[in-house]
């Protein structure tokens, strides 16, 4: 597909999404959660041109998000620091406005980043990014104007600038930078740009050597990917109201940041896209439903899991084996893990993300129990294949193992099923009574 028509699909699409979200949603809890999920596609998305396609592992993605966000609070205070010290009246700066000036900034002190560690390469390169993210917070503390160690106060606009309320002209916004971000790493991945960033990325010597500029190339990398994480950040003090150091120098940011292209895959622009929507929808429903603190642990566990099985990401396991539930010859315990359990968990992952959601937003319905309904009914014929293939190769620890797992799922199924038929107070499949909350929702304050 021509760059030209990609873009212009990908921004029907991202227009169609805000369309159709503001038309039939109208929890605004969607909205804040929605909200994480597309900032971390533009983090993970920035994070990936720099360390996927051209190499360079990135630990300062704090640097980079914090200096977009402060920049908005340095334009927030700008007319009344204008008006009080030299007689001057100028409107609010507009949102837009700031994420522009907020991803000029972060570009720059990506530009100058990439100056000061060109010699660098491999984990020193890492380690003087995570010395700037450590430098940039000593700054933002010690700096009074934005409030320092303190933190600011951010008051929200009455109104927003388009119909809705406030969190959903921020959930636009995001949703536009998604596109952005998505719209230039794949421009990047299909052009001679891309090409010289993989050369750095498979063999940076031997790239220069061939006369690929590394300099200017490493130069360019650092500068769009610095002014994407930037343009996320900016409008952090908007969403949380409250920007103190802790919050925006999140270690979660830089975590998930790197996480994400990980799970997903580095080698194109859809890795970074599905490892966010995964890990960012696990995440907000852990929030919801178990507690906040589980979110690093989860991405702990998928990351180990991920380097140890795939460590290519989902897209490298997709190129790797094209024909994934199919076995081929004899059975090894990498086929099975590869071809049939990894997929197998994947399905169970996302149906029950999807039955979560359906339980939040629609709690009339028993989402969970009818993701798990859909779950077996889709897995059920691949067991028995499996099962009978590896009982035909005299495999029979793995053929009990496989024959296990929907005995396992039925008396699951059994627990939900009388759960959600004996209990008739609040349970974890309906609403909560008389407050007409969702019943996750009312645990979880």
């Amino acid at each position: 597909m021509r760059n030209s028509v990609f873009w212009a699909v990908l921004l029907a699409v991202g227009l169609a999404f805000i369309v159709l979200s503001r038309v039939l949603i109208a929890n605004e809890y969607f909205y804040f959660a929605g909200y994480v999920v597309l900032e971390y596609i533009v983090l993970s998305t920035a994070w990936n041109i720099l360390g996927g396609y051209t190499g360079y592992t990135n630990f300062g993605t704090g640097a980079f998000f914090a200096t977009g966000a402060y920049s908005s609070v340095v334009l927030h205070k700008l007319p009344l620091l204008l008006h009080t010290h030299f007689g001057l009246t100028i409107p609010p700066v507009p949102l837009p406005l700031m994420i522009v000036v907020g991803g000029i900034v972060s570009g720059l002190v990506g530009l100058g980043t990439g100056y000061l560690t060109l010699r660098l390469r491999g984990v020193f390169f890492a380690i003087a990014t995570l010395a700037l993210s450590i430098v940039v917070q000593t700054l933002i503390v010690n700096w009074d104007f934005v409030g320092g160690s303190r933190g600011i106060y951010i008051i929200r606009p009455a109104l927003a600038p388009i119909t809705g309320g406030y969190i959903q002209y921020l959930f636009s916004l995001m949703t536009l930078l998604a596109v952005i971000a998505i719209g230039i790493a794949r421009s990047i991945e299909r052009s001679r740009l891309g090409l010289g960033f993989h050369a750095i990325r498979d063999d940076e010597l031997a790239a220069e050597a061939s006369g690929v500029p590394t300099l200017n190339l490493k130069l360019i990398s650092t500068t769009i990917s610095g002014a994407l994480m930037g343009m996320a950040g900016a409008p952090l003090p908007y969403y949380v109201t409250y920007l103190d150091p802790t919050s925006s120098f999140n270690l979660a940011y830089a975590v998930n940041s790197v996480a994400m292209p990980v799970i997903g895959g580095m080698t194109s622009w859809v890795g970074p896209l599905i490892g966010a929507i995964l890990l960012g929808t696990i995440q907000q429903l852990a929030t919801v439903m178990i507690s906040s603190a589980a979110n690093l642990l989860i991405v702990g566990l998928l990351l180990i899991a991920f380097v140890t099985l795939a460590p290519n990401g989902l897209i490298g396991l997709r190129r790797q084996n094209p024909f994934l539930f199919s076995f081929q010859g004899r059975v090894s315990r990498r086929q099975i893990w590869l071809q049939f359990l990894l997929p197998l968990i994947g399905i169970v992952i996302a149906v029950n993300i999807a039955g979560a959601l359906v339980q939040v937003f629609f709690p009339a319905i028993p989402g969970l129990v009818l993701a798990q309904l859909f779950a077996i009914a889709t897995i059920w014929p691949q067991l028995a294949v499996c099962a009978k293939r590896l009982h035909d190769r005299g495999r029979s620890a793995w053929f009990l193992l496989v024959g296990l797992i929907p005995a396992v799922g039925g008396v699951w199924l059994f627990v939900e099923c009388y759960c959600l038929s004996g209990n008739s107070g609040a349970n974890a499949y309906g609403p909560a009574p008389d407050t007409g909350v969702p019943a996750a929702l009312a645990q979880a304050a």
